[in-house]
């Protein structure tokens, strides 16, 4: 079994700044290479029954495999530039893995970096794994306006992200 981080890895090339999508973001303070590892999710390793949002930070929440999460509980204050990523309809990161975000294009200085939630987001038959936001405002060209469960079944999503989509994800890809 792999081992996870107890905290996310960030690269330092990136901090974190105001967002011109949502709140708080996280934007490149350097140049980053197509391809080039950008984060690493991490967090206390727990089986899903013991994810509980009373006690984990929600932001800091991120399905690593069927039954395995990553959570930071409520008691660790440190931040966490990952649980400022925001999402985007033409994200410049994708999945490498399960956990390891990279840059899907060159990335300048100063641009937010981005995730689409159309690659790691679903619902399933057990229960839901979502973060809902009813109304996207990423300002993309072809922004889907309204972000749901199940985008990652759409054609453009899947042709865009190709090659980095959740695994979990991708196998449900897989099967058709």
């Amino acid at each position: 079994m792999r081992r996870y981080l107890a905290r996310s890895w960030i690269s330092e090339k990136l901090e974190g700044g105001p967002s011109a999508i949502h709140g708080m973001g996280v934007i490149a303070r350097a140049s980053i290479a197509r391809g080039e590892r950008v984060m690493e999710f991490g967090g206390l390793a727990l089986p899903g029954e013991a994810v509980d949002t009373d006690i984990h930070r929600v932001r800091s929440i991120w399905q690593a495999d069927e039954d395995l999460w990553l959570a930071l509980p409520l008691t660790d204050t440190a931040p966490s530039l990952d649980e400022n990523l925001n999402h985007s309809c033409d994200a410049n990161c994708g999945l490498a893995d399960e956990v390891t975000l990279v840059a899907r294009r060159d990335i300048e200085a100063g641009e937010e970096i981005t995730l689409d939630q159309g690659t790691w987001n679903y619902t399933f038959e057990e229960g839901v794994y979502t973060v809902d936001q009813a109304h996207c405002s990423c300002g993309a060209s072809d922004c889907r306006k309204d972000l749901k469960e199940d985008d990652w079944k759409l054609p453009a999503v899947r042709e865009r992200y190709r090659g980095h989509f959740h695994p979990l994800l991708q196998r449900m890809i897989d099967r058709g």
